[in-house]
């Protein structure tokens, strides 16, 4: 168990990684408040997390809303009475192929959700883990953001890319108070979006991953377990490649 007794809020965590971070967090003994947009399936989650034994709430949420953003910690705080671990997993991707065909309101999309959003709920928890001395934040970056993006658009790319950065800053303010910010940046991993960008083929994908296959959204899951517990605590500032080999730095 090691996120026993833990309060973990996950954006994102009705679907995808975020679901599999959800589930992964309550069975190594955490409470897990589901946040999403889609409020029908957080509920979904939540109710899986509670059925392994967990509390758990969901939180109908728009991560680029800063109220929104507010009231959804302020309840995970009355609920729960502290919060632990904030998983950034929120994001959005398009399929654009080129710059030229991205808009101004894709741009500030993608940017308010996958990039703001992130600042928007680690600007909220701040305070409450600077108190505590102690919590852990992990971010959910992309490959894309450190190779640019071409089937996931520009500024897809250029939003992951700002995570990451955003995470080292943070990261250095926040480490005099016992808190670890850290990132992740998977390359391809079997997940509803991913199979909207390739159509399910990912046979241009699996000839340039050296393991010669896709990641699983459990694999992803394991690595912010493992930033969330006790075994990381001497990382801060991180950045994690979860790519098969795609990319090596």
């Amino acid at each position: 168990m090691k996120c026993e007794g833990k309060v973990s809020i996950v954006t994102g965590g009705a679907a995808g990684i975020g679901e599999a971070t959800s589930l992964a967090l309550a069975r190594e003994g955490a409470h897990v408040a589901v946040l999403d947009v889609d409020g029908k399936r957080a509920e979904m989650v939540s109710a899986a997390v509670r059925k392994i034994g967990r509390k758990s709430i969901p939180i109908p949420t728009d991560v680029s809303d800063s109220e929104e953003v507010d009231r959804s910690v302020q309840r995970v705080l009355k609920e729960f009475g502290r919060i632990d671990i904030l998983v950034n997993n929120a994001g959005i991707c398009q399929v654009v192929s080129s710059i030229e065909k991205i808009t101004e309101q894709d741009w500030d999309r993608m940017l308010a959700i996958n990039l703001k959003g992130v600042f928007l709920f680690s600007k909220a928890v701040m305070g409450i883990m600077k108190r505590q001395k102690a919590g852990k934040i992990i971010n959910m970056g992309s490959l894309a953001g450190k190779v640019g993006g071409i089937t996931t658009g520009a500024h897809y790319a250029a939003s992951k890319a700002g995570v990451m950065c955003f995470t080292k800053s943070l990261a250095k303010e926040l480490a005099p108070f016992g808190v670890h910010v850290n990132a992740i940046a998977p390359g391809v991993i079997e997940t509803d979006m991913t199979r909207m960008l390739t159509g399910g083929d990912w046979k241009n994908y699996l000839s340039i991953i050296p393991l010669g296959r896709i990641g699983l959204v459990e694999e992803l899951a394991r690595v912010v377990v493992f930033l969330a517990s006790d075994d990381a605590s001497y990382i801060t500032g991180e950045i994690i490649d979860v790519n098969g080999g795609q990319f090596m730095d």
